[in-house]
């Protein structure tokens, strides 16, 4: 009669607590040495994409100039004997659901759509996601508490709304340096949606609405010529402004820190040209 070998436990191929935790330890340095990197990548791609939707914008902006006896995007339109004023970003109708009376966002969304799709741009930039940057997280708050889809607003400088004391150019062949002119602006409005033109304070002695930075240090400007590039900021006053604007801190309206000593203001201030615009002194 064959007898059945036992089975003995101390030969079983498993592994032990001590190797369990090394294996666990080697992934976990592993995971330290890629995470950094994926975000990395993440960042870039999102900036990548965000250029991509300035230069969008700009040319759409170009074309309606070309179509348009050379006039820029105006500051009020009338597609149907009604005159409204385009107040979503200088360059669309609102009005925008972010009022305080709280919404779906979906609703939201479809509100701010019919906005553009009413505005003189979507003729010609007709894709909906290219007037958002994929790093611009306000669509995830609540509607009315600071929501928005938009992530662009129009320089003033470029047919405003009259926000501040500087005369606009309402034709593109106004601008002597269409390449050194930005027309487009990525900004975080703490009031939630993009509220008029983005302005700086003229006389040089401050700012007056903040930037995004939805990617990094970092914010996308499009310009007259129908380019688009990045800035990146060196001051922490300016960061730090930013940083206030994305979180509603509407106290950022009107922040200090210009002047020629400020090389991120000088930067913004060679490219936020008007018809008088003057080097800073």
């Amino acid at each position: 009669m064959k007898t059945i070998p036992s089975i003995r436990r101390g030969n079983s191929a498993g592994f032990t607590l001590i190797e369990l935790l090394v294996v666990i330890a080697i992934i976990a340095i592993l995971a330290g040495m890629l995470l950094p990197a994926l975000s990395k990548a993440k960042l870039k791609a999102t900036l990548a994409s965000c250029l991509n939707n300035q230069k969008q914008l700009t040319l759409g902006a170009k074309m309606y100039s070309l179509d348009n006896n050379d006039g820029l995007l105006p500051p009020r339109w009338a597609p149907s004997n009604t005159v409204f004023e385009l107040r979503g970003g200088g360059y669309w109708r609102d009005p925008n659901p972010d009022t305080g009376n709280a919404m779906p966002v979906a609703k939201a969304m479809e509100t701010v759509r019919k906005g553009l799709e009413q505005g003189p741009l979507w003729k010609y930039v007709s894709a909906f996601n290219s007037y958002h940057c994929p790093g611009d997280l306000r669509p995830k708050r609540k509607v009315g508490q600071g929501w928005a889809w938009d992530s662009y607003s129009k320089s003033e400088g470029i047919n405003g709304n009259g926000w501040t004391a500087v005369t606009p150019y309402t034709k593109e062949t106004h601008a002597d340096r269409p390449t050194e002119t930005m027309m487009f602006v990525e900004e975080s409005d703490p009031r939630g949606w993009n509220i008029g033109t983005w302005v700086i304070d003229v006389a040089g002695k401050g700012w007056v609405d903040p930037f995004a930075i939805f990617h990094g240090n970092v914010s996308d400007f499009g310009f007259l010529d129908g380019h688009a590039e990045q800035r990146k900021w060196v001051r922490q006053d300016v960061i730090n402004a930013a940083k206030k604007a994305a979180n509603g801190d509407r106290s950022i309206f009107n922040w200090p820190g210009g002047g020629k000593a400020n090389t991120d203001y000088v930067w913004v201030w060679d490219r936020f040209r008007h018809k008088d615009w003057k080097p800073i002194n």
